[in-house]
């Protein structure tokens, strides 16, 4: 999700795992382990879902969840490649690494409309994927391994879908209003101090909506979350996470 990035480059291309749309992808080896956690949440998830199942059977349905749920992470940024080509300004790689995926950019001197083109394609892709894993979701029988391969997908596509469009400045909606700013007549220090200023309050919000929905005994583990991105939002928004 994270775009319009202006760091150098960590790696040179000719390390890159294989090429999309023309754009190298390089994978970092920190960017391994993900997958293998994620297969143990997926299939912890299942284990509490569907309790019925033997371990075999959760792990099978974990195993095939994993790539479902990576598939809407990184081809959210793979997305970014075709709207910055479509915008006539190409993304330069792709980097996965611990983090969230990056797309970079050795020109981001561009006019503000390029930088909003650019930042549509993952909103894009997550938004269609979403749909279609809604109808993969209300074509499959509820309790099969095909329904629950199709909940894994609508909740991670619609995961980022959301997360993708909020004002904070690691992320596209960050870089959507900023540009949007900047196009209104402000200078980009100016629009980045009102998105840092937008991503707190929006944060401090989502903190304390998280803390009255842990209040409740059946909402702990929402308001758990709410909480844990309301932080996590007040720390991007501070510029502590970077």
């Amino acid at each position: 999700m994270k775009s319009q990035n202006q760091e150098p480059f960590v790696l040179s291309p000719e390390n890159a795992l294989f090429r999309f749309n023309g754009v190298p992808v390089v994978v970092k080896p920190a960017f391994w382990p993900i997958p293998i956690l994620l297969f143990g949440f997926l299939t912890w998830v299942v284990g509490r879902r569907r309790p019925q199942l033997s371990w075999r059977q959760r792990l099978g349905v974990g195993l095939l969840a994993m790539p479902v749920t990576l598939v809407a992470d990184v081809g959210h940024a793979l997305a970014h490649t075709v709207s910055a080509r479509w915008a006539g300004a190409p993304m330069d790689e792709v980097l996965l690494y611990a983090g969230m995926p990056r797309t970079l950019y050795r020109n981001n001197a561009v006019p503000p409309k390029k930088h909003i083109q650019r930042a549509l394609g993952g909103p894009v892709f997550s938004l269609i994927s979403s749909g279609l894993s809604l109808l993969w979701w209300w074509r499959t029988a509820h309790g099969s391994t095909g329904h629950e391969l199709a909940e894994a997908s609508l909740a991670a596509h619609s995961f980022i879908l959301v997360s993708s469009l909020t004002p904070l400045p690691i992320v596209d909606g960050g870089t959507i209003l900023k540009w949007k700013l900047v196009e209104a007549g402000q200078s980009p220090a100016q629009a980045d101090q009102v998105v840092q200023e937008t991503a707190v309050g929006l944060s401090v919000a989502l903190l304390g909506l998280g803390a009255l929905a842990g209040l409740c005994e059946k909402r702990k583990w929402v308001g758990s979350l709410l909480a844990a991105g309301g932080m996590a939002g007040i720390a991007v928004g501070s510029g502590w996470w970077q």
